[in-house]
């Protein structure tokens, strides 16, 4: 069935490329009318993005998309369809893409999004792309609007071939103004085309009225018999219904209220004579979550918060879209656009602490609109949906008032203020699309914002140039910008890829200065195989820096969790060597680095949790998320601060003249985005291999858990040659580790051992499928065919003939008549010398620690002992090798498929020889995951 919306979408042409704006109400079928835009530009050959507010929307479109447009319009090519966040990018066949910005299809977050284009510089002409802006008005969120914006303006001055916006909640006059500065038609719709009732329970009578009859507010309705005005007794009156509205959502304004209520129900309501446990949870490490929730779900009540982890999450989903919870307490992270068959929602409150106000204030009426609409939504049972929230006092409800007048929405908000304009001029230029303080002045001020400011206060706006001048002098100071005396505007490497990380400029260059005063620390700790300590440096340091602590009026814009402010342990013996000596200033910051550091040694989530009251999962988890993003940016900065071939005057000054601490220093990048891999496995650095073998497909979908891994290595098993054995002792093992596998643990233990065998096999051949595939469109095939069929002296001449096909330079220093000599001096383009010795081995053999550095002594021998060695690995290396060569200083190892995928996108365009120089060149394992995307800025 077509919606009056959707009809009104058609009527504008967007089934035949038109831009628009669609605001309306939830449940009215927008995203149908995204879907036909991003077909219509799939079917004209265009590349389709869809844009969402949240990591859990983004899976959720991927999913759906994956069954809705990949086996059709996408042809079932499984690399098309793309999904990006900020800790996952990857297709809909579970690998990284090459191109992901070029894909038929990306699912993105706003922020991801806007990071990806700006690292790869901006497009000045976008007219191939269809973009869909799902939720646009997150573009007047307090914390996340000005990225919206700005990634708005970029879209708007590059163009684009089709753009269609949605939104539930903008007033009639945002709505035209956005559509009006976008340039694009707005179509709107105020009915629903199914019903909500709103009622408003006060102490002794109901006011309500309804999307129906907008307009119409009838008053002093009786409160049904034996009911009081809370959300308890609501739900429980609902429930007894003949035809009760479920699943019942009651929306809590906190985190510990979905706890405290649930049990509060399931006690009072319910009152279960026995208690009944869920196995649901039985395969997840044990939480405080879980454990309370595998108490009640049995009763068909659920909790959901930001304090579940992602699989807890999952299933309380799985089991509201299988109808089998009556009622769900949640706080706003279960209204943030997924779809679930709600029939009823209870306000438990609609007030939240606000912090800086110190009291607790009403939410605005488009966060309470966009909650309410996700019940009774189309294509699910009920015919009408209820919303009921309750005021008591005269105040709250003359408060509550606003939330019946249904025509009344809060203004959007500018978000784009000068505040901000370090970081926004910085990614302007480094995108490409600025290259003076009179361009940046022109788009900044043509966002909506500086239009609003210039409607509003005029006085104010005259200002933001002066603005934008002062933050550019900034910049350069910091060693991020250089200007030219004509004027012009070019960002540093350091600037590059500050404005790439999303990093605040501040952080950037404050958490890169405190690794150059430490170094010799660090590099005593990578001497001494000190991991524990170099981890909580580092880790303490990026927690105690502009991202997450109030700095320079500057407010964070990451939270750590509020039950670590609690004192929790003494780090004085660190004191010295501490981003913040004094320790005891944020302690927050010291608490986050000592769990984080107690996560990747193997502790579990649950004795993480008892380390301070109120802490959980949840709050850790996303606690792990943003320190990993802070630790991968770090890590990109630190490579382009150590880059040798940067001039000395375009480093920051405390790097310039001193060629011994860059040497130090690069040591540095891929010891630290190994932490970051760690820390989002939570494993110790001797079993992380082990996360790769779940890779290894089998008929049964098994995979490797972290409480499996863990048990090996309490058994001392951390080697691929020793788990993939088959002798009795080794069977008897595994079998222990899977004991609780069904209907059996022998066929997962027999696919591991096989696994183990296989893995690198199996991964460099599953790459060469996708690498020859996408090599073929741009007449290569038969090349990175033959790279990946060839061994011995044959894979020596098919990577000779694809170095020569991509323009790569390069000598044989051995021709067969000197003893022990390197296999290559390669010649990178407007890069120093790098040698490159072939080592393969037969069958699933790896190659081992004296195979991956022997480069170093026959380079010294035969006269390069000046040179970056790299040791390319076929068909890879043993994973104790990467933590141990790092220390080297001027050797990295490359696995033959990680190899490929650098070579396949310096083919199609995707990085420079320079690029490809600088992640070869860089100590330790040379990974694709940290091959940078594209590069249009050089």
């Amino acid at each position: 069935m077509t919606t009056t919306v959707q009809f009104a979408a058609l009527e504008a042409g967007v089934g035949g490329g038109e831009s628009i704006l669609v605001v309306s109400p939830t449940s009215t079928g927008k995203t149908q009318i995204a879907t036909w835009g991003l077909a219509n530009g799939i079917q004209a050959g265009c590349t389709t993005v869809y844009l969402v507010t949240h990591r859990a929307l983004a899976k959720q479109k991927f999913a759906d998309f994956k069954v809705q447009l990949l086996p059709t319009l996408l042809e079932n090519d499984q690399s098309s369809l793309v999904i990006a966040t900020g800790d996952l990018i990857e297709d809909a066949n579970n690998e990284l893409p090459s191109d992901p910005l070029n894909s038929r299809l990306l699912v993105a977050t706003y922020e991801k999004y806007l990071a990806m284009l700006s690292a790869s510089g901006i497009p000045k002409d976008m007219s191939n792309t269809v973009i869909v802006c799902d939720e646009i008005q997150l573009i007047g969120d307090k914390y996340r609007g000005q990225s919206v914006e700005v990634l708005l303006t970029l879209l708007k001055t590059a163009g684009w071939r089709q753009f269609v916006g949605l939104s539930a909640v903008l007033q009639s006059s945002d709505a035209e103004m956005l559509a009006n500065w976008l340039g694009i038609k707005l179509v709107k719709q105020v009915i629903r085309e199914k019903h909500l009732n709103y009622e408003c329970w006060g102490q002794n009578s109901i006011a309500s009225c309804s999307t129906a009859l907008p307009d119409e507010i009838v008053e002093n309705r009786p409160l049904p018999p034996n009911t009081e005005s809370n959300a308890l007794s609501i739900v429980s009156h609902l429930l007894k219904h003949e035809s009760p509205p479920t699943p019942i959502i009651v929306f809590c304004m906190k985190k510990q209220d979905t706890y405290d209520l649930a049990k509060l129900f399931v006690e009072k309501y319910i009152s279960p004579s026995s208690p009944q446990l869920s196995l649901a949870f039985e395969e997840l490490p044990e939480t405080s979550a879980n454990q309370f929730l595998s108490g009640i779900i049995e009763h068909r009540i659920g909790s959901h918060s930001a304090d579940l982890t992602d699989e807890e999450r999952n299933i309380i989903e799985t089991q509201l879209i299988e109808n089998k919870l009556d009622v769900v307490f949640a706080t706003s992270t279960l209204g943030a656009g997924v779809n679930f068959p709600l029939g009823a929602a209870v306000f438990s409150s609609w007030k939240r602490w606000d912090g800086d106000k110190r009291q607790h204030i009403p939410i605005d009426a488009a966060e309470f609109h966009n909650m309410s609409g996700r019940v009774g939504r189309m294509g699910f049972e009920h015919e009408v949906g209820r919303v009921i929230f309750t005021a008591i006092t005269p105040i709250d409800k003359m408060l509550a008032g606003h939330y019946l007048n249904l025509s009344t929405l809060p203004a959007l908000q500018s978000r784009v203020y000068p505040s901000g304009f370090e970081q926004l001029s910085l990614q302007l230029i480094a995108s490409g699309l600025c290259n003076s303080v009179a361009t940046i002045s022109d788009l900044i001020c043509g966002t909506l914002s500086g239009l609003r400011e210039a409607d509003n206060n005029l006085n104010n706006f005259k200002n933001w140039p002066s603005c934008i001048q002062t933050a550019v002098d900034q910049l350069a100071t910091k060693g991020m910008l250089i200007k030219t005396g004509s004027g012009l505007l070019i960002t540093t490497e350091i600037g590059k890829a500050t404005a790439f990380s999303g990093l605040q400029p501040n952080t950037g260059i404050n958490l890169l200065e405190y690794c150059t005063k430490k170094i010799d620390v660090f590099i005593d700790c990578l001497n001494n195989r000190d991991e524990k300590t170099l981890a909580f440096l580092i880790f303490s340091a990026c927690f105690s820096s502009q991202e997450f602590t109030a700095q320079d009026g500057k407010q964070p814009t990451r939270f750590l969790p509020y039950p670590l402010g609690t004192y929790l342990f003494d780090p004085s013996n660190h004191a010295p060597n501490l981003y913040e000596p004094v320790w005891q200033a944020n302690i927050p910051a010291i608490n986050g680095a000592k769990i984080s550091l107690d996560w990747i040694s193997g502790f579990e989530i649950r004795a993480l949790e008892q380390y301070l009251p109120n802490l959980t999962a949840g709050m850790l988890s996303e606690m792990f998320r943003n320190l990993i993003w802070v630790m991968q940016g770090l890590s990109t900065i630190i490579m382009s601060a150590v880059d040798t071939r940067v001039p000395i005057s375009s480093r920051p000054s405390f790097l310039q003249n001193n060629d011994d601490l860059l040497k130090k220093l690069r040591k540095l990048p891929r010891t630290i985005r190994r932490l970051s891999y760690r820390l989002n496995e939570g494993l110790p650095d001797d079993v992380l291999w082990m996360t790769a073998i779940s890779k290894v497909k089998s008929t049964q979908n098994f995979k490797i858990n972290r409480n499996e891994i863990l048990k090996f290595k309490e058994l001392n098993i951390t080697s691929s040659e020793i788990l993939c054995l088959g002798n009795s002792e080794l069977d008897a093992i595994r079998l222990s580790v899977f004991n609780k596998i069904k209907p059996s643990p022998h066929q997962k233990a027999n696919w591991l051992r096989d696994a183990c065998r296989q893995w690198k096999t199996l991964q460099r051949k599953d790459a060469a499928t996708r690498h020859i595939n996408k090599a073929k469109q741009c007449g290569l095939g038969l090349l990175f065919e033959s790279y990946y069929s060839s061994l011995g002296d044959n894979f020596e001449v098919s990577l000779e003939n694809l170095l020569k096909a991509l323009g790569i330079l390069f000598e044989k220093i051995d021709d067969k008549q000197k003893t022990g000599a390197p296999d290559y001096l390669l010649k990178i383009k407007n890069s120093p010398k790098l040698v490159l010795e072939l080592k393969s081995k037969k069958g699933d053999k790896l190659v081992d620690y004296n195979g991956a550095t022997e480069v170093l002594a026959a380079s010294e021998i035969h006269g390069h002992g000046d040179a970056f060695c790299c040791t390319l690995c076929h068909p890879g290396v043993d994973p104790s090798v990467a933590p141990v060569i790092t220390n080297c200083g001027r050797l990295s190892v490359v696995e033959s498929h990680d190899l490929g995928e650098a070579l396949l996108r310096l083919a199609i365009g995707v990085i420079t020889q320079e690029q490809l120089w600088h992640w070869l060149a860089t100590p330790g394992q040379a990974l694709m995951d940290d091959l940078p995307y594209r590069d249009n800025t050089v």
